[in-house]
């Protein structure tokens, strides 16, 4: 099944990138890059290895990080990566977006 992103996605995971060098280097926003085609690879391969989102079951949560999380559906024929998440923010704001 292959993984697509949603614009938003790509916004908020570009968002955190250009965070994450910005205050860690080049370095580490780079193994940051590493694991998200890590967890990539993982969920296309095996879609159903990460939890169901808690407060919406159509949604999966990916870790990347201990800080970074990624929301995903799967349909027929695609995984769709709707979100990723920088974990200290508000979780009620992460719950309006994942209605």
């Amino acid at each position: 099944m292959r993984v697509v992103w949603t614009s938003v996605a790509e916004k908020y995971y570009y968002t955190i990138i250009d965070y994450i060098f910005e205050n860690w280097g080049i370095k580490t926003m780079n193994e940051f890059i590493d694991e998200v085609e890590k967890c990539m690879t993982i969920i296309e391969g095996n879609p159903y290895c990460f939890e169901e989102y808690t407060f919406n079951k159509d949604y999966r949560k990916g870790i990347i990080h201990q800080n970074v999380s990624f929301f995903y559906r799967i349909y027929s024929n695609e995984i769709v990566v709707h979100l990723f998440w920088n974990n200290s923010q508000n979780p009620k704001k992460l719950q309006k977006i994942l209605k």
